[in-house]
């Protein structure tokens, strides 16, 4: 067993080990890459050095050389090729003075007037002779746009670069045409180099030369920024950091790289200082741990080893009257307080126990479902009966009762296979039944849980109110569809009639058809909003009224604007008998008044109902036309309108009166109708 000791001075070890990696790969790379950079930069400086140099030498050329072509002398000796020049200038010592290699003289015409080379040899001679061929073949460094035209670069012959100006011969004050060219350069060869690397003090090596190729090289005109020319590079590999200064030709093709070199010593100097900072690193570490996991046993470890004997000795005696010793205010105190609390708590437990035990008791007999606890056998071991009104009598016999002493057989064999379902998934299982119970047939729903091995607690609930609501839920589901489908059928036959009505010429048997069809409707409108509402027994009178009115609107092609009615029915529920005879009432007189109340089609009409203190009910239908006519008994009458508006008043049980004077009004009188629900 991994003790606390083990596992403290293990996560120890292995954080400072970690923490030791961490703080070393981190440094690593940080420390390492700082040394590498300025190593880096001190090789670009070496590169960068030898550049400036390189462009030092090639601006010293063009100054040279530009002292011979800006000279009369130079002017004349082009022109006549005397004699006397060459002799006076044109010796050895000029040449080691002034470190010029070679120099040619070519005239206006491009032809070669005049050579010279020192330092001869074999490879020059070749070097200047396949400079002249070039120069033949192509003549770019022999063209001139003005006098102060100054073409300087280098170029690669016979495997050896060479440094060069091409300047064009002018008079002293630079007037007068050119009439000729100067080319003067010098031999990058190991005499310049070693004089390069006294210079700047660095080793210098040639390397990726290029012979220039006349057929596979650019045909750029030559340069005049040689700072284009030249670029910088960095390599290096495990001993050794390189810097690379690239030369292009004077036509801007790549010619040569020059290298310098130095041992990598920055660099062995930042590993020798990681090696050392690990070095400190692990010791600091060696020494931080022993030193933490010393007080940590000092402090805490042994302090716990002793708070875990005393704990355990309590526990195997069983004597939870003792208490452990613990001093101080750290956590170890507060551990061996809180052990103290709770065996202060467990010389309590079976107090709360017995109370727990009491208070769940209670619980189970205030619960009204009826609970059984019974073996796989069907042996009821214990039970409690629902509360106030039971619904099984308690048997009288003693407890040792089986499932069949209580429920009919088939029940009974129904209740044991459930509890083996149960047994056999360990899952809640679950069935209904109905059963003569007290005269009356009643629904029970068995709750099966496992509780123990072979054993089962069957929660029993009656569940009649709830099977009877779901039925009623059903019923009333099957009466909004029965009132949908009324509605349907409604609009079907009024749409039946409007095309009947078609078939007709004669105006009263179309108005005959449309009163029929408008009768319909308004039936059907009743059915749609019952179907639409949630009490499938009563109508919300106000917008029962307003959807038929607008309707009847739309149906005499009336505009609102122009016949205005004011509908006052707020909070006025009725009954389907009720509200469609209301229905009916009203659409028969709104129907008469649209069509014969308002000479110009314009006017008003007010439909108001009114609930009065001893529960009455008042409907008022007022226009301000022409008025009903005083001739006409509306109560005798052989108009089949308001002969069905005197018929639909006694069928609601109530009565009508006509108010003749500034328009028509009728007032209807009338009570609810007791509609009974007829549940199928």
């Amino acid at each position: 067993m991994v003790t606390l000791h083990k596992k403290t001075f293990g996560i120890i070890g292995a954080t400072l080990v970690g923490m030791i990696l961490i703080i070393y790969l981190s440094s690593h790379v940080i420390i390492l890459k700082s040394f590498d950079k300025l190593e880096e930069q001190d090789a670009n400086k070496n590169a960068i050095c030898l550049k400036n140099t390189l462009l030092f030498e090639t601006l010293d050329l063009e100054k040279k050389t530009s002292d011979w072509s800006v000279w009369d002398e130079t002017y004349q000796f082009i022109q006549d090729n005397n004699s006397i020049y060459i002799e006076n200038y044109l010796m050895d010592d000029t040449f080691f003075n002034q470190r010029l290699d070679f120099m040619l003289y070519y005239n206006e015409a491009g032809v070669l007037v005049y050579n010279k080379i020192v330092h001869s040899g074999e490879d020059n001679y070749r070097i200047i002779h396949e400079l002249e061929d070039h120069l033949g073949q192509r003549n770019d460094l022999l063209e001139h746009d003005n006098e102060n035209s100054r073409k300087t670069g280098f170029l690669v012959f016979a495997g050896k670069p060479i440094m060069l100006t091409s300047q064009p011969i002018v008079k002293s004050d630079k007037s007068g045409p050119i009439v000729g060219t100067v080319l003067m350069g010098r031999f990058l060869d190991t005499d310049e180099i070693t004089r390069l690397e006294e210079t700047i003090n660095l080793k210098i090596k040639i390397t990726n030369l290029r012979n220039y190729n006349p057929e596979g090289n650019n045909k750029n005109t030559p340069y005049g920024d040689k700072n284009e020319t030249i670029t910088t590079s960095i390599l290096y590999d495990d001993t050794h950091i390189y810097s690379y200064v690239h030369f292009n030709d004077i036509y801007g093709n790549e010619a040569y790289s020059l290298e310098t070199s130095m041992f990598r010593s920055i660099h062995q100097h930042g590993i020798n200082a990681i090696n050392y900072f690990l070095l400190i690193l692990v010791l600091t570490g060696i020494i931080f741990g022993i030193s933490v996991a010393t007080l940590l046993e000092k402090s805490h470890l042994s302090r716990l080893k002793k708070l875990q004997s005393e704990v355990k000795d309590i526990g195997e005696r069983e004597d939870f009257s003792r208490r452990v010793h613990h001093e101080g205010t750290d956590e170890v105190a507060n551990l061996g307080e809180s052990v103290n609390k709770m065996l202060e708590s467990l010389e309590r437990s079976q107090e709360l126990v017995l109370r727990r035990d009491t208070t769940i008791n209670a619980i189970l007999q205030a619960m009204p479902d009826m609970m059984f606890k019974i073996k796989r056998d069907g042996t009821i071991c214990n039970y409690k009966l629902s509360t106030d009104n039971c619904i099984y009598e308690s048997p009288d016999t003693e407890l040792n009762l089986t499932l069949d002493d209580v429920l009919p057989f088939h029940i009974a064999e129904r209740e044991l296979k459930l509890i083996e379902q149960a047994l056999l998934t360990n899952t809640i299982q679950t069935m209904q039944y109905t059963m003569h119970v007290k005269g009356q047939m009643r629904d029970f729903e068995v709750r099966v849980i496992v509780s123990g091995e072979d054993e089962v607690m069957a929660v029993v609930k009656d569940i009649t109110e709830i099977k009877q609501a779901e039925e009623m839920r059903r019923k009333d589901l099957l009466l909004k569809e029965i009132h949908h489908r009324v509605k349907n059928n409604l609009q079907i036959i009024s749409s039946l009639l409007r095309l009947q009505s078609r078939k007709f010429t004669d105006k009263e048997t179309i108005e005959a058809f449309r009163k029929s069809q408008n009768r319909a409707k308004t039936m059907a409108i009743a059915h749609e909003k019952l179907y639409q509402s949630r009490d499938l027994e009563n109508i919300e009178l106000g917008t029962y009224i307003e959807t038929l009115i607008k309707y009847l609107l739309n149906a005499y092609a009336c505009d609102p604007e122009d016949i205005k009615i004011d509908i006052k029915i707020k909070n006025v529920t009725q009954g389907i008998d009720t509200a469609i005879s209301l229905g009916l009432i009203i659409n028969e007189i709104v129907s008469n008044a649209l069509k014969h109340a308002f000479k110009e089609h314009k006017g008003e009409i007010l439909i108001e109902v009114n609930h009065e203190n001893d529960g009455s009910y008042v409907l008022y239908i007022k226009d301000n036309g022409i008025g009903f006519p005083e001739d006409i008994d509306f109560m005798n009458t052989d108009s089949l309108g308001m002969q069905l508006v005197v018929s639909l008043v006694e069928q609601i049980e109530g009565c009508i009166e006509l108010k003749r004077g500034n328009g028509t009004e009728f007032r209807i009188t009338f009570k609810e109708l007791s509609y009974k629900r007829r549940d199928y």
